[in-house]
């Protein structure tokens, strides 16, 4: 029969491969959509650095349940041999260093979820909770660090004493209580901020549940953090449960905080295409027996780059014609101008969308052709979406 040391070393390495393997995968879903590893954002690098931390729960998990630590029955150290009260020292240690791991693990994660958020919500009302919960995560992490090293347990070197003279000390009670409350209203706000613009986007029905699906993920998150909690807390002395709970928590947040940025990876893998609508409506745009694409930009020809061509803003996150209807809640005061075409002869214009005040690019739509305005009003007006990128950027 597998002892519980076994069966959570094969668990956790078991688990470990596949939270690398799916950070790689980002990395490269990223350098596939963005074209270089030098246009990765600060997330991406942020991911990197919780493949670090992964690494690290995984390693102390495994170094705690091989050892003795402090958190004992009553009158248990007075009887260990010199060999064990050694052994109890240092699997403490690896407690300690454990949490600090889970923690930063843990945060590092939402960070990188808050700014995939962040570029999502630009010019949205969103926008501005994102920012709060950003916020109430950098409050939450640091009070929780500044209790955790410098009130529950004084002096520090209790954390690893044996025994004890303070029960916190090694039961990490008040510490797990104050850590879990920030984890989970912090992580329950932020399944707040992008499930209800997706309920309320006019999307296809299976894609708007598919999204959904991938964005309540953090439900799972959530789930692990109480189950973790709840064995820490109900669990006899001795028991190793609550490590297996440490690693699926670990592991869940490495994975939630990366499957929104598969797609550009499996649409290579697997020829998918693009998870957005705008190539297909572009292309039957001009599918209609103007394949010139005057039917779009009048008659002059425009220096403007076609979002037929790149579905992605200058962020490497997916901007389609869903989005913008999304976006549209948000519209800005730039909303409703009209500009004439550079080289357009026939009036043709471009009426700057609700996106116009993001910095680095504009989105807008153009009227084709030399047809009046009033031959539309009752019919299909053909439009596209137009980006515009500064050489800057």
């Amino acid at each position: 029969m597998v002892s519980s040391v076994q069966s959570l070393t094969i668990e956790s390495w078991t688990l470990f491969p596949f939270g690398i393997l799916l950070i790689a995968a980002r990395i490269i879903s990223r350098r596939i959509l963005l074209g270089s590893f030098k246009k990765l954002q600060i997330d991406d690098w942020l991911m990197l650095f919780v493949a670090v931390t992964f690494t690290g729960v995984i390693v102390s998990v495994n170094q705690v349940s091989h050892n003795l630590s402090n958190y004992l029955p009553p009158g248990a150290a007075e009887k260990f041999t010199p060999e064990e009260h050694d052994n109890a020292i240092y699997g403490s240690k690896f407690v300690m260093v454990l949490e600090e791991f889970m923690l930063a693990n843990t945060w590092l994660c939402k960070a990188c979820l808050l700014i995939l958020y962040h570029q999502m919500t630009i010019g949205l009302k969103q926008n501005k909770l994102v920012k709060i919960v950003g916020g109430y995560c950098v409050f939450g992490y640091v009070l929780v660090q500044i209790l955790y090293l410098g009130v529950w347990c004084r002096p520090i070197q209790q954390y690893w004493q044996v025994p004890v003279d303070n029960s916190q000390c090694a039961s990490y009670y008040h510490h797990l209580i104050t850590s879990a409350v920030f984890n989970i209203t912090s992580d329950l706000m932020m399944i707040y901020i992008p499930l209800p613009i997706l309920i309320k986007a006019r999307l296809p029905l299976k894609r708007k549940i598919v999204l959904c699906g991938v964005f309540s993920l953090g439900i799972l998150v959530i789930l692990s953090a109480i189950l973790n909690r709840y064995y820490n807390f109900t669990e006899p002395y001795g028991s190793l449960i609550y490590l297996n709970w440490y690693v699926g928590e670990a592991a869940t947040s490495v994975f939630v905080a990366n499957v929104p940025h598969l797609w550009p990876l499996l649409s290579r893998i697997f020829a998918l295409g693009a998870f957005n609508s705008l190539r297909r409506t572009t292309g039957n745009s001009s599918g209609n027996g103007d394949s010139s694409g005057k039917g779009f930009y009048g008659k002059g020809s425009s220096t403007q780059k076609s979002s037929r061509t790149r579905p992605y803003d200058q962020h490497g996150y997916i901007r389609s014609e869903s989005e913008e209807r999304i976006a549209s809640a948000g519209a800005g005061p730039g909303a409703g101008r009209t500009w004439p075409l550079p080289d357009s002869k026939d009036g043709a214009a471009l009426e700057m969308g609700p996106l116009d005040n993001r910095s680095m690019g504009y989105t807008a739509t153009a009227a084709g052709g030399n047809e009046k305005a009033n031959e539309h009003r009752d019919g299909i007006v053909r439009t596209v979406q137009i980006r515009q990128y500064s050489n800057e950027a």
